[in-house]
């Protein structure tokens, strides 16, 4: 399906709008028509992704059950099709149940078993980003592990899966700049890129604020294959004029780091790629939510980075580095993965030295703020729940003795 998204985007992207009209529009409703049909027969098939894997870690005893398979078929084909969604969230899936399938075949301990699906949903990750310390952050954000002696056999699971992808692929830095990057400014790291930090956490903001909304409004007494029938016409729609916002756009994000994409297509891209992406699954259609992320995420730092090169030239000599900032603040601010979006996008980009230092300021401010705008992630999650039950008892437990002190 990501092979497939690619081919379809150079071709699609190469022709005028009136002759992509009739395949943006044919290819999305048609598919996702198919694809709603069998949605609503099988209601099985709509159940999976990152969500479903923290709650069969939470709740389920790590146990992964194999109709699972369903929804990560059905996320591909919504991806081939053209749908606003991403290939992780599927492979993550996949790697947590056969991590999973792989534990309950054995009889492991819950512990075990658990370990087992951490350690595929990190090789799934990595091999999807071609990050393999992005997989293990991840999992320790998102899916509840430790820095204990289980770690150890998330991190070989993630380093197979990276060697795996990047041996059959040869893929592994898909957004490498076409030029050397060179370290920002002084003025820049103390003054822009924490603006642009507060910024990324507003758009984040604004971006769940759409895609919650667009789960409304559709009527609810639709059939769901109507549903998404309906939303991939409207994807399709923006595709005529819009191709970029179909599927993954990974290759948006390449362009946009090439130097191909203009401040204004910047800002008009990042508009509609949050409005097909909330369409997508707003309709009831599924598929994986990291892609998107990254790709509103790279709009945005190209967006703010030629935005300000045209007032203060001199603070900004290469956008293309505010292209790969932008993926970081964003993957912090919707998905709440600070850490590791911080160190799958130096991966993917190969520029870790011009964007750890940055990252870290703006993904940090971004992160932070994010949380008093949203309390929880784009999949409806919070982080690390047992931490925050921890404080509160802690918070709790401090509250006679601050009462005492009080009263002497």
């Amino acid at each position: 399906a990501d092979y497939l998204d690619d081919v379809l985007f150079a071709w699609v992207d190469a022709q005028k709008a009136s002759s992509r009209l009739p395949f943006v529009l044919i290819v999305p409703t048609a598919g996702l028509f198919l694809i709603g049909l069998f949605l609503q027969k099988f209601p099985q098939s709509r159940i999976g992704g990152v969500r479903e894997v923290v709650e069969s870690l939470q709740h389920h005893r790590g146990i992964v059950p194999m109709v699972r398979m369903l929804n990560v078929i059905m996320s591909g084909l919504v991806l081939a099709v053209g749908g606003s969604v991403g290939p992780e969230g599927p492979m993550v899936q996949l790697g947590a149940l056969v991590g999973s399938q792989c534990g309950q075949f054995f009889r492991l301990s819950r512990r075990q078993l658990e370990t087992l699906v951490r350690a595929g949903a990190a090789a799934g990750i990595s091999s999807a980003f071609r990050s393999p310390a992005g997989g293990v952050l991840l999992t320790l954000e998102i899916f509840g592990a430790r820095f204990n002696r289980d770690l150890t056999a998330v991190a070989i699971a993630a380093g197979i899966g990276y060697l795996v992808r990047t041996s059959i692929l040869g893929d592994a830095y898909p957004f490498r700049p076409t030029v050397e990057l060179d370290a920002l400014p002084t003025f820049t790291m103390l003054v822009l890129v924490p603006l642009m930090g507060v910024l990324a956490a507003v758009a984040g903001h604004f971006f769940i604020w759409m895609f919650n909304r667009w789960k409304t409004v559709l009527p609810g007494s639709w059939p769901l294959w109507l549903r998404v029938t309906v939303g991939g016409a409207m994807v399709g729609t923006i595709g005529i004029w819009f191709p970029q916002v179909l599927s993954a756009g990974y290759s948006t994000i390449r362009q946009g780091v090439a130097g191909e994409i203009g401040f204004e297509l910047f800002v008009v891209l990042l508009l509609m790629k949050m409005l097909a992406t909330s369409i997508t699954f707003g309709s009831g259609a599924v598929g994986g939510l990291f892609a998107p992320t990254l790709v509103i995420g790279a709009l945005f730092g190209g967006a703010f980075g030629y935005g300000v090169k045209a007032i203060l030239p001199g603070a900004i000599p290469q956008p293309a580095l505010f292209v790969l900032l932008g993926m970081v603040v964003m993957f912090g601010s919707i998905v709440k993965g600070y850490w590791s979006g911080l160190l799958m996008v130096a991966d993917m980009s190969g520029a870790y030295h011009q964007l750890l230092l940055p990252g870290v300021i703006a993904g940090g401010i971004s992160y932070l703020i994010s949380w008093e705008l949203h309390d929880k992630s784009i999949f409806g999650m919070s982080l690390d729940p047992a931490g925050q039950a921890e404080e509160q008892r802690a918070e709790r437990m401090d509250e006679p003795s601050v009462a005492a002190r009080g009263s002497r």
